[in-house]
């Protein structure tokens, strides 16, 4: 099986690598620092944020005289302490109710399957609700992932309620016992106010049945958007409330610094990202091996 580090796309290493040639400087100038401060900035950490971290290496060189590679990793850790990356899952919610958000084009139905994959493998049973009803072609593919890797998924007719499909999916499941049920929504603008009203609707027929529920609101987000990703973060946040984030298309992207940047302005956990197409390419988030992967640190380097 390929390393952590090696799955990361060559957009991302190809700006790791522009990070890890600033570092690479000797001098450490403020011509440098600015240097490193702009690579930071193209990787997506947010230019206040960069600024911040840029009047620490300052301070941390000219007081400790110390590594400017290990303090900048020490640093990007940071937001990530005391954060648990990982969902966790109750035995005694029948079932755990999971609803995945997110725009269109995020990956959202796909991260869905894959994350269902996960959960099975971890010797749970799952459900899926397509709760998409607009859209054709996202039904389809939840069926084809579905069969792929064997679990249940329940569907309604096109255009029927959403909130009509998960209620029903959450009966069904309450009755079989299963464990985690994981509903799909409509991909949404995240400035569209009646799409996002209805999202509040799901989440009210949710509570219908279980009113603790959801018990996870997991937002989807595309890696390779840029700064618009903070705006959904704060959108869908301030609507209905987010647990924790999905980050896709890691595989292609050279922005991966917006996952740094979110955590430290949200405080939200990261529990996978987007590798890849097939079922398997949905990896657990290691904040520590992300920083270094980020700077161009590989597995085998030490500091």
């Amino acid at each position: 099986m390929k390393k952590w580090f090696s799955k990361l796309g060559t957009n991302f290493k190809s700006t790791s690598n522009t990070i890890k040639n600033a570092l690479s400087l000797k001098k450490h100038s403020e011509e440098d620092l600015s240097l490193l401060g702009d690579s930071l900035i193209k990787s997506d950490l947010g230019v206040i944020y960069v600024e911040s971290i840029i009047n620490n290496l300052r301070k941390s060189k000219i007081e400790k005289n110390s590594s400017i590679s290990h303090n900048l990793i020490k640093l990007l850790e940071e937001p990530f302490h005391g954060i648990n990356q990982s969902i966790i899952f109750k035995p005694e919610l029948s079932p755990q109710v999971i609803l995945i958000i997110g725009v269109n084009g995020s990956g959202k139905t796909t991260s869905i399957a894959k994350l269902a994959h996960k959960i099975k493998q971890e010797g749970k049973n799952v459900t899926i609700a397509a709760g998409d009803t607009f859209r054709a072609a996202a039904n389809e593919q939840l069926l084809k992932w579905a069969d792929l890797i064997g679990v249940d998924v329940v569907s309604g007719k096109p255009n029927e309620d959403p909130s009509s499909v998960i209620y029903k999916s959450h009966i069904i499941c309450k009755k079989k016992g299963n464990g985690v049920l994981l509903i799909d929504t409509a991909g949404r603008l995240h400035t569209k106010v009646d799409l996002m009203d209805e999202l509040e609707k799901i989440v009210r027929t949710i509570k219908k049945n279980d009113p603790t529920a959801p018990h996870n609101t997991i937002l989807v987000l595309d890696s390779t958007i840029g700064q618009n990703s903070y705006n959904q973060v704060e959108m869908f946040n301030k609507k209905i409330g987010i647990s924790g984030l999905i980050m896709t298309k890691l595989d292609g992207s050279a922005k991966g610094g917006s996952l740094i940047g979110i955590t430290e302005k949200f405080k939200l956990p990261i529990h996978a990202i987007g590798i890849g197409e097939g079922s398997n390419d949905l990896i657990n988030f290691n904040p520590s091996e992300f920083v270094r992967a980020l700077v161009g640190y590989n597995e085998e380097k030490s500091l």
